[in-house]
């Protein structure tokens, strides 16, 4: 791997910490207000959740396909494509919204999330494969939580801020704005100069079948991916479902999930600053470890959904998920060869998002017959479960992370 001098990898990390960061505030914007838009044209609500599912269904069955891609060919050009795509796509819809309200019919933003999602599976493996590209080894940590925070702060800040321009000036021009934002990332990374890397000239599917192989010789990596299988959907099933469910049963709960979601942003956030100072030797046991806050929130909905509990809950689980992503990443990062970690990155986001479908249409089905609170603790335990059994593996016990350089040496490798 080829990494530019300790100065100037860090302005290409900049570069792209603000591209990326740029990109999300776009997908933050579409995320909050697409089944608005299609239930401002008259949609339903099946019509809306069609719309959102044909997106997941896009990026999850092309993640393969992009992660290949992002082995292959120059990352960066992917992302920048992808984001050229993006904003497209969001701008064109956006002006139809605003133009030709009227004339748009639910089957356009079904071909828009299908467009958005394909790109989206290029995009994702590329973004993850650059980072490697830009950053050495030793100081991965640091630059993920960094990034982290810049994308923690977007999540926090964009969705509110699309919600209030849609209800004032029409979900069309909010569209119009992401479309910018994905634009401007593909601008911004266009002055992104990195060193070329050896290819090899393998078949296309050869590739893949290159990836699985890496992935499964890592038992590290592929358990603590099978168990964000399992995990995912259950978290998503009990945070963005069952939890409105047992609020809006008490009177005035409701409003309290506003405040508890912000508190779990807040945790994420708090978490990235946490990352830049914590490094622990074992970073997958710590992974593990601190990610038993993450399930505790939808305990306290099951139990005791109190708003004092609640919020303090929310903000400690985002601080344990928040470390785990950090840890993980970092040690994907530091432990996979350069030339794999697209593939790799792309097969843990598919099984990351291959069943939260069948999540959410078991949880609501299962909650009408038993009661949301009752699954609630189900998928709460069924968290910790998972998150123990990982202990087990010795390689998440005993894998040690690479020490960071030291100036001197740092200085002496710079002069070499």
């Amino acid at each position: 791997m080829s990494h530019d001098s300790p100065v100037s990898w860090r302005a290409s990390y900049a570069r792209y910490v603000a591209g990326r960061g740029i990109s999300t505030a776009g997908t933050n914007l579409v995320n909050v207000v697409m089944a608005l838009a299609v239930l401002s044209i008259g949609g339903s609500g099946l019509a809306a959740g069609l719309v959102l599912a044909c997106s997941v269904f896009a990026q999850t069955t092309l993640l393969p396909v992009g992660g290949i891609m992002a082995d292959r060919v120059s990352r960066r050009s992917l992302v920048i494509v992808g984001n050229v795509v993006l904003a497209a796509v969001q701008t064109i819809t956006g002006l139809l919204l605003v133009i030709a309200h009227g004339a748009v019919d639910v089957w356009m933003f079904v071909l828009a999330a299908l467009l958005t999602g394909a790109a989206t599976a290029s995009v994702q493996p590329a973004f993850q494969g650059l980072i490697v590209q830009i950053v050495p080894p030793a100081e991965l940590q640091r630059a993920n939580a960094s990034l982290r925070l810049v994308l923690n702060l977007a999540r926090i800040a964009v969705p509110g801020l699309g919600t209030l321009l849609g209800a004032a000036y029409g979900f069309g021009q909010v569209l119009i704005v992401a479309g910018a934002s994905f634009a401007s990332c593909s601008v911004v990374l266009s002055w992104l100069r990195l060193s070329r890397l050896p290819r090899k000239s393998t078949p296309f599917w050869a590739g893949g079948k290159e990836g699985l192989q890496a992935f499964a010789r890592r038992p590290w990596l592929w358990t603590y991916a099978l168990a964000g299988t399992l995990t995912v959907p259950l978290w998503l099933a009990g945070y963005q479902l069952l939890g409105p469910m047992i609020l809006s049963e008490q009177p005035g709960g409701a409003r309290y999930w506003g405040w508890a979601v912000s508190a779990f942003s807040t945790g994420m956030v708090l978490g990235s600053l946490v990352a830049l100072r914590w490094r622990p030797a074992r970073l997958m046991l710590t992974a593990v470890l601190i990610q038993l806050l993450w399930p505790l929130p939808l305990s306290v909905l099951a139990l005791a959904p109190h708003p004092p509990l609640l919020l303090a809950s929310m903000l400690l689980s985002g601080v344990g998920l928040e470390l785990a992503v950090v840890f993980f990443e970092t040690t994907r990062q530091q432990q996979v060869p350069e030339h794999l970690i697209g593939r790799t990155a792309a097969i843990t986001l598919m099984g990351e998002s291959i069943l939260i479908p069948v999540g959410y249409l078991l949880a609501g089905s299962v909650a009408d017959q038993i009661g949301p609170a009752t699954v609630t603790a189900g998928c709460a335990v069924g968290i910790a479960l998972v998150l123990l059994l990982l202990l087990f593996v010795p390689s998440i016990r005993k894998l040690r992370a690479q020490e960071p350089a030291q100036p001197q040496a740092v200085a002496e490798a710079a002069s070499a």
